[in-house]
C-alpha cells in the first residue's frame, strides 16, 4: 500500500459538519467588515463608499458615445489638401504662428500650407535659431590676412616632428608598441620597461 493511501483523507477537526451554515456566515461578517472599512474611506467619483453599491446601480458603466456633431466627407479632406498644396508651392500664406495665421479659420487651407512650409524648413535646416546663429558665424567679419600667422610661421609648423615617446604609466595596463607586435610597454616600479 502506498503512502497516499494509508493517509486518511478527512482529517478529524479539519471540515465542519455544516460547511453552508459556516460559508454562509462568513460571507456575511466579510460583507459587514468591507462596509465598515467603506465607511472610513473616501467617496469614489461617483458618490458611493463601496464598489459593490456602484455595480449594483451601474456607476462603473461606459456610457454610449455621443455621435461626431459633424460629419467629415473624405473628400473633404482631398481638397483642402489640394489647395493647402497649390498655396504651398504659390506661397501664398502667413509665417506660420505668425498673428496672421493665426487669424485664419482653422479650416482654411492657407493654415495648413503655413504648417507644411515650418514643417519643411524644419526637416531642412532644423533649428531656427540655431539657423541664425549659424548665418550670424558665417557672415562676422573676418579678421585680416596681416593679423594672421606669418610665412616662416606655417613654414614651422609644416616641418616633420619626431614621433611620439611611449611611455607605460603607473597603474595602467601594459601600452602595445605599434609597429612591434607582441612588444609591449609596461611600468616596472619608476622605470618603463619595454
Amino acid at each position: 500500500m502506498t503512502l497516499n493511501a494509508e493517509t486518511p483523507r478527512v482529517v478529524a477537526g479539519a471540515f465542519p459538519e455544516d460547511l453552508e451554515a459556516l460559508g454562509s456566515a462568513s460571507t456575511v461578517e466579510q460583507t459587514a467588515r468591507r462596509r465598515e472599512a467603506a465607511a472610513r474611506c473616501e467617496p469614489l467619483e461617483c458618490g458611493h463608499r463601496d464598489p459593490v453599491d456602484c455595480a449594483a446601480a451601474r456607476c462603473g458603466e461606459p456610457t454610449p458615445a455621443e455621435p461626431p456633431a459633424d460629419q467629415i466627407d473624405p473628400g473633404d479632406f482631398a481638397q483642402l489638401w489640394a489647395e493647402a498644396r497649390s498655396l504651398f508651392f504659390a506661397k501664398d500664406f502667413p509665417p506660420y504662428a505668425s498673428p496672421a495665421w493665426r487669424a485664419l479659420h482653422p479650416d482654411d487651407p492657407r493654415r495648413l500650407a503655413a504648417a507644411l512650409n515650418a514643417a519643411e524648413l524644419w526637416r531642412k535646416y532644423g533649428d531656427e535659431e540655431a539657423l541664425l546663429q549659424w548665418f550670424r558665424d558665417a557672415t562676422a567679419p573676418k579678421p585680416p590676412l596681416w593679423t594672421g600667422r606669418t610665412a616662416a610661421e606655417l613654414a614651422e609648423a609644416r616641418k616633420h616632428r619626431p614621433p611620439h615617446q611611449l611611455r607605460a604609466t603607473p597603474g595602467w595596463p601594459p601600452v602595445a608598441v605599434p609597429g612591434q607586435p607582441g612588444k609591449y610597454l609596461t611600468y616596472t616600479e619608476g622605470r618603463n620597461a619595454a
